[in-house]
């Protein structure tokens, strides 16, 4: 898994002009720190890759080196998301995927976040809504059983939450809050989607049974009522749906 992991990463870096962070690789794939860097070294002994700066390495533009990174990258396994598996290093995108989904259907376009230094550097299809931004303090891993890099439970509510208004969000929230660490859903939300998480949780907390104890942020005094009253029917049938409204009187 090392030894592909870094080759790979590296072989699309150099297709796109850019280095691999390794400390990001490591981080990403779960990989030995000590034992990625002593193969970087092997390599480097073979005049297969450099480093360009502290923690960044690049594959060296040599016949030697293009014909292993042509190799490796027909090793890919396959991936839902071909063009992200193909294309772009698993450092630099992740998908926003949450582990549990409660509703039917399929996202109208799938969001995905994306270093702001690919942008103007790669050319996603249009079924993709891609979000350029820094990758600093987010949270992702490579999932080799789907063949794409996936953001971390917390961290792909968040998103969600924060760049996909059609994504029913609040249904999964509602069935599943007591999987979620709610404060770090927070903390990782945009201005935006704080309030979107707020709201929803306001309500429930006045129609509903009590929140986890584990939620400790102050969603009451971030409820946005212009988003309250635009989605009060949709928040209404989340919980008549599961019994609760009669229970309430809604």
């Amino acid at each position: 898994m090392l030894r592909w992991a870094v080759l790979f990463n590296l072989a699309k870096a150099f297709r796109l002009g850019l280095p691999v962070p390794v400390g990001r690789l490591v981080r990403v794939f779960k990989l030995n720190s000590s034992l990625t860097y002593r193969f970087l070294s092997e390599l480097e002994a073979e005049d297969m890759v450099e480093r360009v700066g502290r923690g960044l390495w690049v594959l060296r533009d040599t016949a030697k080196a293009r014909a292993l990174a042509e190799y490796v990258l027909e090793l890919r396994p396959d991936s839902p998301f071909e063009y992200w598996a193909s294309m772009v290093p698993e450092v630099y995108y992740y998908i926003p995927d949450p582990p549990f989904k409660e509703w039917l259907g399929f996202p109208e376009r799938y969001l995905v976040i994306v270093d702001k230094m690919l942008k103007d550097r790669i050319n996603p299809p249009e079924e993709y809504t891609v979000i350029y931004t820094g990758m600093r303090g987010r949270s992702w891993s490579y999932d080799r059983s789907r063949g794409y890099s996936r953001g971390d439970p917390e961290q792909s509510v968040a998103d969600i939450l924060s760049y996909d208004p059609n994504w029913p969000i609040e249904v999964d929230l509602y069935w599943n809050m007591d999987r979620l660490d709610m404060d770090d859903v927070a903390r990782r939300c945009t201005t935006l989607g704080l309030r979107r998480l707020s709201t929803f949780l306001s309500f429930l907390a006045l129609v509903s049974n009590p929140l986890p104890a584990k939620i400790t942020f102050n969603y009451l005094a971030l409820l946005d009522s212009e988003i309250l009253w635009k989605n009060l029917s949709y928040y209404t049938n989340i919980v008549y749906a599961n019994g609760v409204a009669d229970k309430w009187g809604i």
